[in-house]
């Protein structure tokens, strides 16, 4: 099998925001960020308030109210700055390759990923785990790295099909596949 597609600036955004989204580890910090932000916000203004001798329910709404949106606001905030930052990484001149046209190749034992200055061949088995959103297969070869493949590059539901049964094959756990 053969499939043939291009790869868009879009379509790394979307790995990247698939991956922030879902990866147990960035929640958590995610989390944790959150929580701690909203308690130095909330007792760190109400104890310079207090030092301050100037607490009042007033001050300490204040606080409480920033400590929320700081509580809320976090997780847009980090889906913004996981745009721009893979926004900025597209721009630099050594990663252009990453984006244009692709030619993936299913043989018997192994895939070809074939490029602008790139041409990688990978074992079937070094599929670590795959994942999918609503237009994208995304097949992890290490902990960090995927190949993208986006849905448009099949010609129907049967060629998508046979693709994710091959390329899943050798994961044993299905709670790593999509």
């Amino acid at each position: 099998m053969e499939l043939h597609y291009d790869i868009t600036k879009q379509d790394y955004i979307d790995f990247n925001l698939n991956y922030y989204t879902n990866n147990a580890v960035v929640q958590r910090s995610i989390l944790t960020t959150r929580i701690a932000s909203a308690v130095i916000v909330a007792l760190g203004g109400t104890a310079l308030m207090y030092w301050l001798k100037v607490l009042s329910v007033v001050s300490v709404v204040g606080y409480l109210a920033l400590a929320a949106v700081c509580f809320f606001g976090t997780p847009w905030y980090m889906k913004r700055k996981v745009v721009k930052n893979v926004e900025r990484i597209l721009q630099r001149a050594n990663n252009k390759q990453l984006c244009g046209p692709k030619t993936l190749t299913l043989r018997e034992n192994e895939f070809e990923l074939a490029g602008e200055n790139e041409d990688t061949t990978y074992q079937y088995e070094a599929v670590q785990r795959t994942a999918s959103d609503a237009a994208h297969y995304y097949i992890f070869v290490d902990e960090f790295s995927a190949v993208i493949v986006p849905f448009s590059a099949f010609t129907d539901e049967g060629q998508k099909r046979d693709f994710y049964e091959r390329i899943t094959a050798h994961i044993t756990d299905e709670a790593l596949k999509c």
